[in-house]
């Protein structure tokens, strides 16, 4: 218990700071072998070292990060394998780490230029860049394959999406599409798109699958105070009448943990399918180390389609945090929900997520508990896929007895059930012995 408070203690900071490179990158080297983790540490700068133990710290727990990225690199296909980076191929000697910290570097480095209004990255500029600087071969049958690294490179990075091999031609740049029948439709567009949105910025091409990366709706009012106009369309959420535990009794919905950060709280309505990012300690991590997700931030200061900025971004970081606390850890039948819901299936699992959905009292900087949630002040990016959970299961009444006993939403009911029934069964024990004793005196006649 002690080692976990002193997790959810550590992962408490939330200020984003800028390393000086992204930390994955030294996470990736690190898993390597201690021994040249402490070679090449020692090479480092101050701050590099300050990013290093962020990611590689057993109390924020992201060693799962390692053995999932190493997961990924299975299937990579053969020309990808084979590309070359100077007299060595990708998976030869160290290679891929080099080209995947290159590639977080770079994107660092150009965040505070697109910040300054200049025209975003791309995924082309960061093939040109791994050219001059890792030695990429620059022939002109390398280049798609190269796109398709660096799109898989910024996957893995931004966790925003997973990206998936030999479904297509070196043409086209697909995602994996996690159980299609599971997924509502309102993330995910398609799956495929030409290779070509290479030349675009990446909040573009991120755009061309869908809505992986949420912003606030145009919609949503700005919230001032209790008193305002706007409050009169806040939705209220009590963790005691929107959980996990209600969710499985009354609606039976089955709870997928997928490690694509875009799915999270996606919710199928027709399925009852709902789906949680598995990697809490990432978000914190990505709001320490201003992470890699902050390259897909629009630069659109106006765009009738919203796009999220960098603000946006951290605020969805904080809500994910947040959502494990409404979903599971502030409702005791959820906590003990939770264990069953969660089957690793080979992986490394997240320390954090288990202090957030089983803990019932954790550092309140961390994720705060609530009594009460305003979607529209707690939950500004994440509203609409909240709000569509909490409506369906307020439209659900109890169908069984067995339901019936499990529902406390509505107090006058429950409480009324309960009357009923001590009333009812104390009646029938009374009329039961009256018949009883009735018996006994005719046999004595």
């Amino acid at each position: 218990m002690e080692k976990r408070e002193s997790g959810a203690e550590s992962a408490s900071e939330f200020a984003p700071q800028r390393p000086s490179i992204s930390p994955f990158a030294h996470s990736l080297t690190a898993a390597r072998s201690r021994r040249k983790l402490s070679t090449s540490a020692r090479s480092l700068g101050t701050r590099r070292k300050s990013s290093l133990s962020i990611f590689c710290s057993k109390s924020v727990g992201l060693s799962w990060y390692q053995h999932w990225l190493r997961s990924q690199l299975d299937d990579l296909p053969q020309p990808v394998r084979q590309l070359r980076i100077g007299e060595e191929t990708l998976r030869e000697g160290n290679g891929f780490e080099r080209v995947f910290a290159a590639v977080a570097s770079f994107i660092h480095d150009t965040q505070a230029v697109s910040i300054n209004g200049t025209q975003a990255v791309t995924i082309d500029d960061v093939v040109e860049h791994l050219r001059r600087t890792q030695n990429l071969e620059t022939t002109l049958t390398s280049f798609n394959v190269q796109r398709l690294l660096v799109f898989a490179i910024l996957g893995w990075q931004s966790m925003l999406y997973r990206p998936t091999f030999n479904t297509c031609s070196l043409d086209e740049l697909a995602v994996h599409d996690y159980d299609v029948n599971s997924n509502s439709g309102l993330v995910f567009d398609t799956y495929k798109v030409p290779v070509e949105v290479s030349e675009r910025p990446l909040f573009a091409v991120l755009k061309g699958f869908g809505n992986l990366l949420p912003a606030p709706a145009s919609d949503i009012a700005p919230v001032a105070s209790e008193n305002s106009k706007a409050a009169a369309t806040w939705l209220a959420i009590e963790p005691a009448e929107t959980n996990a535990y209600l969710l499985r009794t009354l609606l039976n919905v089955h709870i997928r943990w997928v490690d694509c950060l875009a799915l999270h709280l996606d919710y199928n309505m027709s399925e009852r399918m709902l789906s949680l990012f598995k990697y809490p300690s990432y978000c914190i991590t990505t709001l320490k180390s201003h992470g890699p997700i902050y390259a897909f931030a629009s630069t659109e200061k106006m765009s009738f389609d919203p796009r999220a900025s960098e603000e946006d971004i951290s605020q969805f970081m904080r809500e994910v945090l947040l959502s494990y606390r409404l979903l599971f850890g502030q409702h005791e039948p959820s906590r003990k929900l939770f264990k069953h819901t969660l089957k690793p299936a080979d992986q490394t699992p997240d320390e954090l997520l288990t202090i957030l959905c089983m803990e019932k009292n954790i550092n309140q900087t961390l994720a705060p508990n609530l009594p009460l949630y305003i979607t529209s002040r707690h939950f500004p990016v994440l509203s609409k896929r909240i709000e569509l959970v909490v409506t369906d299961l307020k439209a659900c009444r109890p169908s069984s007895m067995g339901q019936l006993l499990h529902d406390r939403r509505d107090k006058v009911q429950y409480w009324t059930f309960w009357l009923v029934s001590i009333i009812g069964g104390m009646s029938i024990v009374l009329s039961l012995v009256q018949v009883i004793l009735q018996a006994i005196q005719l046999a004595k006649v």
